[in-house]
């Protein structure tokens, strides 16, 4: 457990472990972790960490959103996370941030779960009953819809650009018949 000390925030799990004060240093991420990633315009939004890339990540927006689940949704207790309400972990939202967007880490699940939960997110694992999921999204009238589409809008505003992960783009021509 960390000292305490008056004025000072520190995250506690409900098994007692502390998630790093204001002054610890901030571990290198993980598969499996969970954290808070923030955007330029301050914005911060849970995420999973699927994938290591030097200096971004690969990672899954989470949210406490259970109820709203689709067939490509992981739903996590609380006994799975440590956290002290169910995540939501959206399989087919993911993108690159880079790692210095991620403040603050929050907790961390086995990396073998991940693996499954990026499967269900492309359509490849839809037999587990463990990873709790919801119904799927048969036409745009669903509610969800509209909240899935927002989802995508929200991790685009942490989601690395394309010139920060030192890629280059280039201006196709017109097609060769």
């Amino acid at each position: 457990m960390t000292e305490k000390q008056p004025g000072r925030l520190s995250l506690v799990r409900d098994d007692g472990h502390a998630l790093g004060g204001v002054d610890a240093p901030k571990p290198d991420p993980e598969v499996g972790q969970i954290w808070i990633a923030r955007s330029e315009t301050g914005a911060e939004m849970p995420v999973l960490i699927a994938e290591l890339h030097g200096d971004h990540v690969q990672a899954l927006l989470c949210g406490e959103e259970w109820q709203l689940a689709t067939e490509t949704d992981a739903v996590l207790d609380f006994s799975t996370t440590g956290l002290t309400r169910r995540l939501l972990v959206h399989g087919d939202v993911s993108g690159s941030i880079l790692t210095r967007r991620l403040s603050r880490l929050l907790s961390q699940i086995d990396p073998y779960l991940v693996e499954r939960i990026v499967l269900r997110g492309r359509g490849l694992d839809f037999n587990s009953s463990d990873l709790g999921r919801g119904r799927a999204i048969l036409e745009e009238s669903d509610p969800r819809w509209g909240w899935k589409l927002q989802k995508h809008r929200q991790l685009r505003r942490i989601r690395a650009r394309a010139s920060e992960l030192g890629w280059e783009i280039y201006k196709l021509g017109p097609r060769e018949e």
